[in-house]
């Protein structure tokens, strides 16, 4: 019995999908410092402005104010879009390496047992392997197409905090500039 090459290319095609979106998953996790070292850098640049918002008045006050409302409700809607990227999500899986291994031998001895007189040990050592193969490729095609959709989502509110992120970033620059430019000119 020849091996099945359809079979065989998409065992692959999905086991090398089934990796990327498990890589993805990891992904979420791994941008999680750079929100954080963000959150730092604004924090110390609005630590060292502290001052001067609480010496200031009239409409140069109520502009540092609508700023740091902004900067605030911006860096609060990152964090939540961060926590919805990071919220538990029904991941799919393989099969655990014992049960399929189990599965296998099962598949095994029902091929010998099935086998006709006369068959080689080859040919039904090759029986049971496509079933298997045929097993596990229905396995990942189901969790690909699962965690892709999972990880889509996942993606989208990461995206949504990177935006939030940098608006926030924007505006606290706009603030500290603004801080710079009314020292320079003495009115603050």
């Amino acid at each position: 019995m020849a091996t099945d090459p359809l079979l065989d290319h998409l065992e692959k095609t999905f086991a090398e999908a089934y990796r990327k979106e498990i890589d993805q998953e990891e992904n979420v996790w791994r941008s999680l410092p750079f929100f954080a070292a963000t959150l730092a850098l604004q924090l110390a640049g609005l630590a060292q402005i502290r001052d001067w918002v609480a010496s200031i008045a009239g409409p140069l006050f109520v502009t540092a104010v609508i700023l740091l409302s902004v900067a605030g409700s911006a860096t609060l809607a990152a964090l939540a879009f961060l926590a919805f990227s990071v919220w538990p999500a029904d991941f799919r899986r393989v099969a655990r390496e014992p049960d399929f291994r189990d599965y296998a031998e099962n598949v095994r001895a029902e091929a010998e047992g099935l086998a006709q007189p006369g068959s080689s040990a080859e040919d039904v050592a090759q029986s049971a392997l496509m079933t298997v193969k045929a097993a596990l490729t229905e396995q990942y095609a189901i969790a690909v197409d699962n965690n892709r959709r999972v990880n889509e989502v996942r993606a989208k509110w990461r995206t949504r905090a990177g935006l939030a992120t940098l608006t926030s970033v924007f505006v606290v620059l706009v603030l500290v500039a603004l801080v710079v430019l009314t020292n320079l000119h003495g009115h603050g």
